[in-house]
């Protein structure tokens, strides 16, 4: 098991959001965001590394969704 920051954590989530953005596919946001620790940071992720940066990533996206909205009302 590697260890990964909180930094390189969210790193994976800002891939991951990428990934939805162009797929609309959370499953795709999650090999996304491990190919992102792999390339990046040489080490496999573990699920709990890759649930949090998805999480962060939805929350991104919730962000950006709220954002939106609320600029075209």
């Amino acid at each position: 098991m590697a260890y990964l920051t909180e930094n390189q954590i969210t790193e994976m989530a800002e891939a991951a959001l990428v990934s939805y953005e162009i797929t609309a596919s959370w499953k795709s946001a999650n090999v996304a965001a491990a190919e992102y620790a792999a390339d990046e940071f040489g080490v496999k992720p573990t699920s709990a590394q890759i649930a949090t940066a998805i999480n962060k990533a939805k929350i991104g996206w919730t962000a950006i969704s709220y954002a939106t909205k609320k600029a075209a009302a």
